[in-house]
């Protein structure tokens, strides 16, 4: 979905649970990586680098209401709009080339659109679909063929050696038997991985995304302050994260939350019990919580730091919560609803800068969203 300028105040536990996996699926022993909390406004220069604006074509075909997953591919953007079940493709300069939209029973369509990734090595777009099954198309947007699934899936990660689809914890009133599915490419052999934690506040989610498309596929899962990644078709723990007094006391299954408790809980005591949205690179991996602001693990300096609001310096803005962009070598974008963005402007009452007058004579509320981009120092 388009990222809400409010600054969301949401719920959150954090059960330290890892035992839920099994030695078999999951392998290696993480450090803990403390995090370092950045109060207030922190301009974007203090830690992003390289700003610029991606303002996609509004057309009739080509209207963005949400942005879910945004994968680079050499010269274009692919963003994925769950909301209106379909795929946009975009040059960098923001000219529309095509859109994915086929919604329907017919061969080749589906009824509902879970993700996409992208599989670099056989240059083919992929789609998870509903009826359960994985389209694909060529990165123009063309269709060539559909592959049925057993079971439906949420997420969609692609490696050179593997396919990863990732499974709801809980469904139909059940615990499901394992939440990760590994298909070989070369050979279709599948493995099933990675034993759900108990569910204690089923239906309850936040953010976007739980797993990265990219090799390596990074992993989360709710009540737990661990991040996975997959390896060779096993998972493995990188990272464990130190939120110190943010850890909800460990309950052990010992109770459920609703969501509006489990809402209500974590904005009193800012509990997180979630992490979303990562983006991989070199130095850095980002995330999301269910708590404000953008955090950024050093992997060299083993720490993360918590920045709670960023100001855009070029054009005065307080920028909302970011979108990693896959396969873009460690681009983020933040993405602001044309009509929110010039609502704000009016309602600030301030004038604003040349940069910004600029923009805002560029777009109309109608237009699509305006994507900030970043690359992270």
């Amino acid at each position: 979905m388009i990222m809400e300028l409010k600054i969301l105040f949401i719920t959150g536990i954090f059960l330290l649970l890892i035992s839920g996996c099994t030695k078999k699926n999951v392998d290696g022993f993480a450090e803990v990586i403390p995090v370092v909390e950045i109060d207030g406004l922190v301009n974007d220069t203090s830690f992003l680098d390289s700003a610029s604006l991606f303002i996609p074509e509004t057309k009739q075909n080509a209207l963005i209401h949400g942005a879910d997953r945004i994968i680079e591919n050499e010269d274009r953007f692919l963003i994925l709009d769950m909301e209106m079940k379909q795929v946009l493709g975009y040059a960098k300069s923001g000219k529309h080339l095509f859109t994915i939209h086929a919604v329907g029973g017919g061969p080749g369509e589906y009824v509902n659109l879970f993700d996409m990734a992208i599989d670099r090595q056989a240059k083919r777009l992929l789609l998870l679909t509903y009826p359960p099954a994985i389209q694909y198309y060529t990165f123009d947007g063309v269709y060539e063929r559909t592959e049925r699934l057993e079971a439906i899936y949420k997420s969609l990660a692609v490696t050179d050696q593997y396919i990863y689809l990732r499974k709801e914890t809980y469904a139909n009133n059940h615990l499901s038997d394992y939440s990760l599915l590994a298909i070989e490419k070369e050979i279709g052999h599948r493995h099933s991985l990675w034993k759900p934690l108990p569910e204690i506040a089923p239906f309850c989610t936040f953010g976007t995304m739980s797993m990265t498309g990219n090799d390596p596929v990074y992993l989360t899962r709710k009540f737990d302050n661990t991040i996975y990644a997959t390896k060779d078709g096993l998972i493995e723990e990188s990272y464990i994260i130190g939120w110190g007094d943010k850890a909800f006391p460990d309950t052990s299954g010992k109770r459920t939350y609703t969501c509006e408790e489990l809402n209500e809980i974590c904005r009193e005591n800012k509990y997180v019990y979630t992490m979303t949205d990562l983006c991989d690179m070199p130095g850095y991996l980002l995330f999301r919580t269910n708590q404000p602001g953008l955090c950024v693990l050093s992997k060299e300096k083993k720490e993360v730091k918590n920045y709670h609001l960023v100001m855009n310096t070029d054009y005065q803005l307080v920028m909302p919560n970011f979108i990693p962009v896959e396969g873009g070598g460690g681009r983020i974008f933040f993405i602001y609803p044309s009509d929110v963005l010039k609502m704000s402007v009016q309602a600030d009452g301030k004038h604003p800068n040349d940069n910004l007058s600029c923009l805002l004579e560029q777009i109309s509320e109608e237009s699509n969203p305006v994507f900030f981009s970043y690359f992270v120092k």
